[in-house]
């Protein structure tokens, strides 16, 4: 190949001196393996984008629900007799089931102070199982929320005032991070 100036000849014509013939790109076949492999990769990224969304939305529908229950549960505590002329409060109505007739029935423990709130275990009277619409139940196929509530005296030999914590936990967490848990507190004082 002759040389002509700066540059020199090749198949090609003319090309700078310093430059190398680039007669090694990219084949056809080489440019298809390549569109493969990252369509490849852009489909798994979809299915993992797929994936985060749903169990994004149910991980937020049900925070929504242990707040809307634990609620629920702040509102049947609260309803309960408590006064202070005369000393009253209501230590026998079982929260844990279904009213009848919208009375519940006394054999359970009202306002008696007690329960637990998670981490610690719940204690008897004082939780109760909910399925995925909110309906107490016992079945154990059917449980989706798990309602624990304490119920204490914050001033010690205070009778006046009774303060109510209730907790709300999803036990469908799918095995990702930690379940959605709602914990609410409330005074309530004698009227």
């Amino acid at each position: 190949m002759a040389a002509h100036g700066l540059f020199r000849i090749n198949r090609r014509g003319f090309a700078p001196e310093g430059k190398k013939n680039n007669e090694h790109g990219l084949t056809l076949i080489e440019t298809m393996i390549a569109m493969l492999i990252l369509m490849v990769a852009l489909v798994s990224l979809a299915q993992v984008f797929g994936v985060a969304m749903v169990l994004n939305k149910n991980h937020g529908r049900d925070a929504s629900k242990t707040t809307t229950f634990a609620h629920d549960k702040m509102e049947e505590l609260t309803r309960l007799t408590f006064t202070r002329v005369p000393a009253t409060k209501d230590t026998t109505s079982n929260l844990t089931v279904n009213p009848v007739n919208g009375v519940y029935p006394a054999t359970g423990v009202g306002l008696t102070t007690g329960g637990s709130i998670p981490p610690v275990a719940a204690a008897a009277g004082y939780t109760d199982t909910l399925d995925i619409n909110g309906a107490r139940t016992t079945v154990a196929a059917d449980i989706a929320f798990r309602r624990q509530w304490q119920i204490e005296e914050p001033v010690v030999g205070n009778v006046n005032l009774l303060r109510i914590s209730v907790s709300v936990t999803s036990t469908r967490s799918f095995n990702v991070g930690t379940a959605p848990a709602t914990v609410q507190v409330t005074l309530k004082a004698s009227q």
